[in-house]
């Protein structure tokens, strides 16, 4: 049975699947395109964000909340831990985007570094179009 589709037919994972890709898990092979599509996207790095966000409210969640209910500590400081750590998380994970999107790329079969080729080749193309409309509207003739 197709599942939805997204972009141009490209099937995409239900949210279970999608928690389960986001914590670093591997979807099924007929996935592969959407994948693609998740870390060239022109807002990749906002899905990256996504999933980032998604971990650490995950390592939230299961270990600093039990923690904090079963020790003694102080409310306000275990909740300025809690967010000092979730923004090093966020800050850290997005310093290797690029680096992350290509290795999630890797096992789906694709070569290593094409999805910053991709991501390259699309800038470059805005970039492009972008010049064509400026010079088509400032620069006559």
């Amino acid at each position: 049975m197709p599942g939805p589709a997204d972009h141009g037919g490209v099937r995409r994972p239900n949210p279970a699947q999608w928690l389960w890709y986001a914590w670093g898990g591997r979807l099924p092979q007929r996935y592969r395109e959407w994948v693609l599509h998740d870390v060239t996207a022109r807002t990749w790095l906002l899905r990256h964000m996504a999933r980032t966000i998604v971990l650490t409210l995950t390592v939230v969640a299961v270990v600093f909340v039990p923690l904090v209910l079963l020790v003694h500590v102080v409310f306000w400081l275990a909740i300025a831990a809690v967010v000092l750590g979730a923004l090093v998380s966020v800050y850290y994970s997005m310093s290797y985007a690029w680096e992350s999107g290509d290795a999630r790329l890797t096992k789906y079969g694709y070569p290593a570094g094409y999805g910053s080729q991709v991501r390259r080749k699309m800038a470059e193309e805005r970039h492009r179009e972008t010049q064509e409309r400026y010079d088509a509207t400032w620069r006559h003739g």
